[in-house]
C-alpha cells in the first residue's frame, strides 16, 4: 500500500493490484497483435482477448484505508468497477498492528494485520506480498499515527 495523504488528523492508503493491470495490460496488447495481424476466424481470438482484458481492469480491486482521527474511524473500502464494499471500525478499539507471515510454496509471504480488542482481526488489504521490509514500514508508519492519536487526541 502507498501512503495518499498523511496529515495529523488523516492517513490514507491505497494498494492498487499491479499483477492483475499488468497482466491485463499485456492480454490487450496481444489481442490486439492478433486482431491486426490475422484474418477470420483467427481475429475473433484477438478479440475475446481484448474483452478479457477489460473484464480483469474491470473487475480488478482499489483498496483503500483511511484512519480519520477526528471521526475516529478506521475505514477499510474494497473498490470495483461496479461495487465498494465498506467496512468501519473504531479506532480507540485498536489493540495491536502487526505483519504476520505466510509460507506457501516456499515463498514467504506478508500481510498487515489489525488486531481489535474484540478479538476480531482485519488484514488491510486482500492479497499478502513478498515485500517484508515494505510490509513492516507500512505496519510501523500506522502504529506511530494510532500511538499519536492515544497519545494527544484530536477535538
Amino acid at each position: 500500500m502507498r501512503v495518499i495523504e498523511h496529515t495529523p488528523a488523516l492517513l490514507i492508503l491505497q494498494e492498487r493490484l499491479l499483477g492483475i493491470r499488468l497482466l491485463g495490460g499485456a492480454t490487450a496488447v496481444l489481442g490486439f497483435m492478433i486482431f491486426i495481424i490475422f484474418e477470420f476466424p483467427f481475429d475473433l481470438f484477438g478479440c475475446f482477448c481484448i474483452a478479457i482484458a477489460a473484464l480483469m481492469s474491470t473487475f480488478s480491486p482499489i483498496e483503500v484505508c483511511i484512519f480519520d482521527k477526528s471521526d475516529q474511524l478506521v475505514t477499510l473500502e474494497k473498490r470495483r468497477w461496479f461495487s465498494c464494499q465498506t467496512r468501519r471500525y473504531d479506532m480507540t478499539q485498536i489493540d495491536m498492528i502487526h505483519v504476520e507471515e505466510r509460507s506457501w510454496l516456499g515463498a514467504n509471504f506478508y500481510q498487515v494485520k489489525l488486531s481489535f480488542l474484540s478479538g476480531h482481526r482485519s488484514s488491510l488489504t486482500q492479497f499478502a506480498t513478498t515485500d517484508k521490509l515494505a510490509q513492516q514500514g507500512l505496519a510501523k508508519r500506522i502504529r506511530d499515527f494510532v500511538e499519536a492519536e492515544k497519545l494527544s487526541p484530536v477535538s
